[in-house]
């Protein structure tokens, strides 16, 4: 049986009124985030969508949970995963491998649903624009 995958939650956490953007599980943090650029890089938000306006809860917000056609709160999940895989240690340490295997299911899932979706526009921005 596949280990299912926990809850992972941003958010920002006000100690002594110092705000700290963290992501957390199980109402344990588990990574305190450095660079908010990255972190909302890995959901797409670009600086074209900054200068347009869109703040960037704001942007998660409309592209994945109030989403008129599709419901991609669980991509949210997904990047969140993929970002934490990168650069937690203590969350590679925790999850060994498993983070691994709920990516790959993600990504099967999503060739089954037949590929692409808003939650999935990150890896076509990645792409080199053909001629």
């Amino acid at each position: 049986m596949q280990d299912p995958m926990p809850y992972f939650k941003y958010r920002y956490v006000n100690i002594l009124n110092k705000r700290i953007p963290c992501i957390e599980t199980g109402g344990k943090i588990i990574h305190e985030i450095r660079d908010l650029e990255e972190f909302y890089r890995m959901f797409g938000y670009t600086p074209q969508a900054s200068k347009a306006g869109l703040l960037p809860d704001e942007f998660i917000w409309s592209e994945y949970t109030n989403n008129a056609a599709a419901d991609y709160s669980s991509c949210i999940q997904m990047h969140i995963v993929e970002y934490l895989g990168k650069h937690s240690d203590t969350f590679r340490q925790e999850y060994g491998t498993r983070w691994q295997n709920w990516l790959a299911d993600h990504a099967k899932s999503r060739e089954a649903r037949g590929g692409g979706c808003v939650a999935c526009r990150m890896r076509q921005l990645q792409k080199a624009p053909t001629p």
